[in-house]
């Protein structure tokens, strides 16, 4: 990579590692590791016969040369009780010749010559004679300048670009574990991967550790908040590879969210399978998948499984536990005072050995921010906090935050993932007034800017114009909130916003309102659909789902008679070639929802004749994922099998007519072995002639052949973890005890 590294981003540990494992590459010898602080100042030993090796590593981020000086000085004594024959001394500090000759002067009496004197350029240049070594320590150049600047030229904006500075700062503190191999030999092998797990063991950081890994290696980030954005962005050519968090949501799952992932899901994985340069990595939560299967037939293990695309995670050994809490500690803020309350009487092992531990908790109870807000000695944070998992953020926003954040924290839960500030302000003002708060126009930004301030860093993260939870828990936290304060009620007047209603509606149908509550709030409901519409802010689609939705929970007339003037409109506008996701969601929606029978029936025959015009009209344009995902819908939950056959024919004679555009990007035989298995398949489920479309494949696959093309996909180059060290209550204690020390 000729990166010139400052190891920065390495704790003593990795340091540790590092000089091993380049000195057991450069002598190819195996060597002993002990860990800081262990076996009276060894930390990697060589012993061959009479030839006795001590190796001594120093990593000093801080104190400098002067630093290095004292450390030497200090272990000259237990050195020489060692009687090695042969001394090294590696450090990350920058040495020159007359600095090597003072720390050799510094050891008098010890086998230490200048060349064993190992400094930051020394160890670089074993770095560049072993760049497997680098390879493996891939927490040396995530975060090196090149990657950066990589990253930074390469096209990246607002939600991918705010992702890719969260994983830039948590590279340091990742622990490498069996995760990452597995992950990179499922993305090898499929080409996407689903992360599963409970909440916090660490899915989105080991879905980001891939992003950057990715990123380094010149591919395309495109981070998405949707399916539907992933299909936009799912095109064949450059490198691409999309990451979606928590695709199935983060504490709710609806029917309707599960019938949209069903239709577009299978056939975006099939897409990416197709294309050696595509990749997809979602997340979600294993319970929320878990009822998603029990939802959706195409979602169950037999169908989404079928090539293994799931990855369940959150198991960590005791050792891996340990250096999560180790790095924490490492590259915290922490006050030397508080870091020595973790250490003091060997605290740190009740925390790695606690029935809750949880790499979420680690990260927030090892924050300067969090415990500021706390206001509570940090053992007692730690402790309460795994004794009562769920008290993580309640005492803080109960005790600490002031009225006007927890106003500000409710906006941005009713926002989704994240806004930009201005959209965040205008549901602050909202929220304010929901809850008995009136602003005067010249009192709105000044408290807006103060609140933000106050919360920023601790609650709210702004990234590259967006703002967003600092920690994924507190969109978990405010929900339960707005549960437990019966804050629907009082939220909703004010609300008029698609994804504040949203929100909202997912809340209430979440708690199974009884019928009084529904008639309490039928005509709120009504006045809210109104506010959306006539405040511009929704467009046809965001109306008619939520109106279907609220008729289906209310039954309520009025809402009938909007819904039903709704498709009246829908049905003067034909739709465009970009909004087939959009056809399938209002489609499934009409099939699905429990509306009386002469509006239901309304609702799916105007829908049906929609997407078969839209399949009709741009089956020219359509990508034939596209095409799939359309025809499938049409023939699941429409009215008209004449209507939807005529378009399935008008498509699929489109994509025969094109088949030679369609299979030219397609570069190994076996992808277009599975392109013609799917294509055929499809086309024989509608009764449509395949002989000119298997000729054409045919002739595609012999250029294939001839030029030698037949393997689909060839994995980036991945990182291997380094074998476990031990973990003993000794071994623990001895890592430990090098924090002591900084």
């Amino acid at each position: 990579m000729a990166e010139t590294y400052d190891f920065h981003t390495l704790s003593h540990l990795d340091f540790e590692e590092l000089v091993r494992d380049l000195l057991q590459a450069e002598w190819k010898v195996s060597l002993e590791s002990f860990g800081p602080g262990r076996d009276q100042g060894i930390d990697i030993r060589y012993l061959d016969g009479p030839q006795k090796v001590i190796i001594q590593a120093k990593h000093l981020l801080g104190s400098g040369y002067r630093g290095l000086l004292r450390a030497v000085s200090a272990e000259k004594a237990k050195a020489i009780k060692l009687a090695p024959t042969r001394y090294i001394l590696a450090t990350s500090v920058s040495l020159t010749h007359s600095r090597k000759d003072e720390i050799v002067a510094a050891m008098e009496g010890m086998p230490l010559a200048p060349n064993d004197v190992l400094g930051q350029e020394d160890l670089n240049n074993l770095i560049r004679q072993h760049p497997q070594i680098e390879r493996q320590h891939f927490k040396l150049w995530l975060s090196s300048t090149t990657v950066l600047d990589r990253i930074l030229h390469s096209g990246v904006y607002n939600r991918t670009a705010a992702e890719m500075d969260i994983i830039r700062e948590m590279v340091p503190r990742f622990v490498q574990n069996r995760s990452v191999v597995d992950a990179e030999r499922k993305l090898a092998e499929t080409g996407a991967l689903i992360i599963a797990g409970p909440p916090g063991v660490g899915k989105t950081t080991l879905a980001r550790i891939l992003v950057w890994l990715h990123a380094e290696q010149e591919w395309n980030i495109f981070v998405v908040d949707t399916l539907e954005e992933a299909f936009k962005v799912a095109e064949a050519g450059e490198k691409r590879l999309i990451f979606l968090d928590d695709f199935l949501g983060q504490v709710r799952l609806s029917a309707d969210h599960v019938r949209g992932v069903d239709a577009r899901l299978p056939p975006l994985i099939s897409r990416v399978a197709a294309h050696e340069n595509l990749r997809f990595i979602l997340t979600t939560r294993d319970y929320i998948l878990a009822q998603a299967r029990g939802l959706s037939a195409r979602l169950a293990p037999g169908q989404i499984n079928a090539r293994e695309y799931v990855l369940n995670v959150g198991h960590y050994t005791r050792a891996v536990r340990a250096r999560i809490l180790y790095n924490h500690l490492y590259f915290s803020a922490l006050t030397a005072m508080q870091r020595d309350d973790v250490l003091k009487d060997d605290f740190f092992l009740k925390i790695i050995d606690h029935k809750n531990f949880n790499p979420r908790i680690i990260q927030e109870v090892t924050k300067q921010e969090y415990l500021a807000l706390t206001e509570r000695p940090i053992r007692e944070t730690i402790t309460t906090v795994l004794a009562n998992p769920e008290i993580l953020w309640e005492f803080p926003y109960r005790q600490h935050i002031s009225a006007e954040g927890r106003m500000m924290m409710l906006a941005l839960f009713l926002n989704a993932r994240s806004t930009k500030p201005e959209g965040l302000k205008a549901s602050y003002v909202r929220v304010a007034r929901a809850l008995g708060v009136e602003l005067r126009p010249a009192e709105i930004e000044p408290s807006f800017r103060s609140t933000f301030r106050a919360l920023e860093g601790s609650v709210l993260a702004l990234m590259h114009g967006l703002v967003m939870f600092a920690n994924p828990a507190l969109r978990d936290f405010v929900q339960s909130v707005v549960v437990s304060d019966k804050l629907v009620p009082c939220l909703l007047p004010e609300m008029e916003t698609p994804s504040e209603l949203r929100e909202l509606f997912e809340v209430f149908t979440a708690q199974q309102p009884s019928r009084a509550d529904k008639y309490q709030l039928a005509e709120v409901w009504t006045a809210a659909l109104d506010r959306m519409q006539m405040g511009g802010f929704s467009d046809r689609y965001d109306y008619i789902e939520l109106a279907s939705d609220l008729c289906a929970e209310l039954e309520y007339e009025p809402l009938q008679e909007r819904l039903g003037q709704a498709l009246e409109d829908f049905e003067t506008l034909a739709m465009d070639g970009d909004e087939v996701t959009k056809a399938c969601s209002l489609l499934e929606k009409s099939f699905t929802c429990t509306l009386p029978w002469e509006l239901e029936h309304r609702f799916r025959s105007v829908t049906t004749r929609a997407a078969a015009q839209l399949l009709i009209d741009y089956a020219d344009e359509l990508s034939f994922e596209d095409v799939q995902s359309l025809d499938d819908t049409l023939h699941s939950y429409g009215n008209d099998e004449k209507l939807a056959m005529a378009a399935s024919h008008a498509a699929i004679g489109s994509l025969a007519r094109n088949i030679d555009h369609e299979i030219r990007d397609i570069e190994t035989v076996e992808e277009l072995d599975e392109y013609e298995e799917t294509l055929i398949n499809f086309m024989q489920k509608r009764r449509f002639p395949t002989t000119s479309v298997a000729f054409d494949i045919q002739y595609r696959r012999e250029r294939l052949m001839e030029e030698g093309r037949t393997s689909r996909r060839e994995s980036y180059r991945g990182v291997t973890p380094d074998p476990e060290r031990g973990a003993s209550d000794g071994d623990i204690i001895s890592i430990f005890r090098a924090l002591s020390r900084d």
